[in-house]
């Protein structure tokens, strides 16, 4: 097995881990009644920050 084909696999099963640990909380999340408001990285996620005028 070549290192990059290491490396692949690796990165594949560390990013297939991470969503099966965030599953449970991005549902919960979701299923809550109250209204989170703009402050809500989740549900109002913030790419690139906005310029001051």
């Amino acid at each position: 097995m070549s290192n990059l084909t290491y490396a692949i696999g690796l990165i594949l099963a560390v990013i297939s881990l991470a969503l099966i640990v965030a599953a449970p909380f991005a549902l919960a999340h979701s299923r809550t009644l109250h209204d989170h408001g703009p402050g809500c990285w989740w549900c109002h996620p913030r790419l690139l920050p906005r310029k001051q005028r």
